[in-house]
């Protein structure tokens, strides 16, 4: 399965310095989980049976002994302009207590050996030193610039990882929470956002020095060409970074425009929402980069009202999923928070452990990547949409027929500083709709997750 678009809505903007990255939507898959796929009382879901799961052989691979299974990670924490993403790791490792309290696998406990810190802007350099050092079975990846992508490729370890960079696409030893991203893409989620909003005219900005973000402004136009449920009255994508957005805010508000879509950053956001608020302009912002609930705890009258759609069932969401309740349990036992990058630290570390189980106690790399490779519907018990591994490396914007039929996202809204989930149903958080569909009228109410 492949992504499109912004779907998810998720925009990472480092501009000169920062570079822009920019994540899209992965689609649902329409294929039912496995028929083999068991639920163990306890642990994680596997192809193995419990026995299986129990057996402890030699196995003469990178990072593996008689007793553990060492994985490196990988990390932009320090100079990161947006914020550590350190808790990305948090999230592997209570998904790794959970399967290390629940007697491990293969007789061997899963452990984050290494943890890098690529201090933002060398991700190549800290690549290499992980190789040269780290001996680990797989190496888990969450940067801003993934100048190492090559290199990690190369090795044929399976690689782990917050799919957010280009860099992802086409290399079929990767796996993310969701498949190769298609920036330019249209689709239906913002023009169903429009229509929830009774929102006729929408302006779109994005910055002018990163192409990722004029690429995010193009999917957002496209979207609204392939399905009219407004106008786009306003377009700029020449935005710098850091830039008074006074006189786009002025326009916008002489145009009539009532919804925001944006391929910047969160602050940049904040910096809209401000002018919005001294102009007296009365509209929501979709935030690219805003599921963050301390920010918009401190920030609630700004942020009032604006969107964001999240890449995973989300955690509002209640009742909660087993998935998260497991992942709610697990982080306080290590003693985290939960916020969004625990969670892709999560699902990732379980595609690890689905790998290792679907390729058996004589297990290797290889192996795992093979298993991976033939899954037609990961996705993590529900937590996020079922994801096809045998396309879902393959870039979707030179190669558009790996398309997922289906498309779907779930939102949550900004209300009195607190995430709210809308447009879903009880028990049925995704909005999906068919690809083919030629309008934004036909949304489909799912669930994915399973007990």
């Amino acid at each position: 399965m492949q992504s499109d678009g912004q779907r998810h809505g998720r925009v990472w903007v480092f501009v000169g310095a920062l570079t822009l990255l920019v994540a899209g939507c992965a689609n649902a898959s329409s294929n039912k989980p496995s028929a083999e796929a068991t639920v163990p009382s306890r642990g994680p879901a596997t192809t193995v049976d419990a026995a299986q799961l129990k057996t402890n052989v030699p196995v003469h691979a990178p990072g593996v002994t008689s007793s553990e299974i060492k994985v490196a990670a990988i990390t932009s924490k320090t100079n990161n302009p947006v914020g550590s993403f350190g808790p990305f790791v948090d999230g592997v490792n209570a998904y790794f207590r959970m399967v290390n309290d629940n007697g491990g696998i293969y007789g061997r406990k899963l452990v984050v050996s290494a943890d890098r810190d690529d201090q933002f802007g060398l991700n190549r350099q800290t690549v290499q030193q992980s190789l040269a050092q780290d001996n680990a079975f797989a190496t888990f990846v969450a940067t801003a610039l993934f100048t190492g992508a090559d290199l990690l490729a190369q090795t044929q370890q399976p690689v782990f990882m917050w799919n957010q960079n280009p860099n992802f696409a086409g290399h079929p030893t990767f796996y993310a929470n969701f498949p190769a991203i298609c920036f330019t893409c249209g689709s239906q989620y913002l023009p169903y956002a429009a229509k929830q909003l009774h929102a006729t005219k929408v302006g779109i900005l994005a910055y002018g020095i990163a192409q990722q973000s004029k690429d995010c402004a193009q999917g957002y136009k496209k979207s609204f060409e392939k399905y009219p449920t407004a106008q786009v009255a306003f377009f700029d994508d020449s935005l710098g970074y850091e830039q008074p957005v006074g006189p786009q805010v002025t326009q916008m508000k002489q145009k009539g425009v009532t919804l925001i879509l944006t391929c910047v950053d969160l602050q940049e956001s904040y910096t809209i929402g401000k002018e919005m608020q001294k102009q007296g302009m009365n509209a929501v912002q979709q935030l690219p980069y805003g599921y963050n609930a301390d920010f918009m705890a401190k920030n609630a009258s700004v942020m009032e009202g604006d969107l964001v759609s999240v890449q995973f069932t989300a955690l509002e969401n209640k009742p909660r999923i087993p998935e998260i309740q497991k992942l709610y349990k697990y982080a306080s036992e290590i003693g985290v928070p939960v916020g969004e990058l625990t969670a892709y630290g999560w699902q990732v570390a379980d595609e690890l452990y689905t790998g290792l189980a679907a390729a058996g106690p004589n297990f290797s790399q290889a192996k795992v990547v093979a298993a991976l490779n033939s899954m037609t519907a990961y996705d993590d018990h529900g937590f996020i949409e079922p994801i096809n591994w045998r396309t879902g490396h393959i870039d979707p914007q030179t190669h558009p027929e790996a398309l997922d039929p289906k498309v779907c996202n779930t939102w949550v809204q900004v209300r009195n500083g607190k995430f709210v989930p809308v447009y879903g149903r009880p028990g049925k958080p995704w909005v999906c709709f068919n690809r083919s569909d030629p309008t934004a009228d036909h949304p489909q109410f799912l669930s994915f997750a399973r007990p």
